[in-house]
């Protein structure tokens, strides 16, 4: 905008000169340059594509948004978590596929797998190994069907873990909420049902966000059968992600003795994903479960 004032004085009114106009692309690019330091990864561009001195894009109107910058090629690097902040899962060949050497404290991890995969085997093992660390677990029995001997078993300790079994699926996850909130507990594992009542996905989600936010660690049990929705959010909430199938038995004669889990790393935010190993679960007269490696594979 361009002004001029007058000065009243004896001798009449006299004319100020009018001060040195910006040039209109001059103030647009300093309006630009405003707008992107506040914006930060918004490109802002003049409107209508006229060129000017040193490519600078002129307009006849109104500043417009362009798209978004392209994104960094860069990776950005993923902390590598202390020591003391993983949890191993009890066999040294899974934790040398996960990178840190177990279980972070940092990401969520889900176990997915069939009735008998050895899912729960595996869960039994990563509470008992935090046990033996300090820590105080919980275990969501949505399913109603923990044992406390097979636990035992597997080296739990009864004394610092917590089974909440519910009258429903709500009260389970409120319950669960408040221990993570309160900081009762330093582990979770909730064992999923296959057929687990809608709009379930953002509990879910609020207990991850629960987890991350007081550092304890989550662990889902998951069911090869549970709904697209709940799988989806389950594979968003997660930082890692290991998908069990069994592969055979294990014989002795004509006497099963144990059977053959493949074990494969679908998603990592810590190593690599896509490797695996396959792991002998041995089932003993008592009803224990042994379970060691039996070989492995790359990727």
């Amino acid at each position: 905008m361009f002004y001029h004032r007058t000065m009243q004085t004896v001798n009449g009114p006299i004319r100020e000169p009018e001060p040195t106009p910006t040039p209109p692309h001059e103030a647009l690019a300093d309006a630009l340059a405003r707008l992107r330091g506040r914006w930060g990864s918004a490109a802002i561009r003049l409107g209508n594509g006229a060129q000017h001195d040193r490519d600078a894009l002129l307009t006849h109107g109104a500043l417009a948004l362009a798209p978004f910058a392209a994104p960094d090629p860069t990776p950005t690097p993923v902390p590598i978590p202390h020591p003391a902040d993983v949890t191993s899962t009890g066999f040294p060949d899974l934790d040398a596929l996960l990178g840190p050497g177990g279980l972070p404290r940092q990401a969520s991890a889900a176990i997915r797998g069939d009735t008998s995969s050895g899912k729960t085997t595996l869960a039994l093992r990563c509470l008992a190994e935090a046990q033996q660390g300090g820590a105080i677990a919980a275990w969501l029995d949505l399913q109603a069907s923990f044992d406390p001997i097979e636990a035992f078993a597997r080296g739990v300790d009864p004394r610092w873990l917590l089974v909440v079994r519910s009258k429903d699926h709500e009260e389970g996850f409120t319950i669960c909420g408040s221990l993570l909130s309160g900081r009762v507990v330093d582990l979770l594992v909730v064992d999923l049902p296959a057929e687990l009542p809608p709009r379930r996905e953002a509990i879910l989600r609020r207990l991850s966000a629960h987890a991350r936010r007081v550092g304890a660690r989550l662990i889902v049990l998951e069911p090869q059968s549970i709904s697209s929705s709940t799988h989806g959010a389950l594979a968003e909430v997660t930082g890692l992600r290991l998908e069990l199938e069994r592969e055979g038995w294990i014989r002795l004669g004509r006497d099963v003795v144990g059977q053959r889990t493949r074990v494969t790393v679908a998603k990592n935010r810590f190593g690599p994903p896509g490797r695996h190993v396959v792991l002998g679960i041995h089932y003993l007269d008592d009803g224990e479960r042994r379970m060691g490696t039996h070989r492995f594979a790359g990727p």
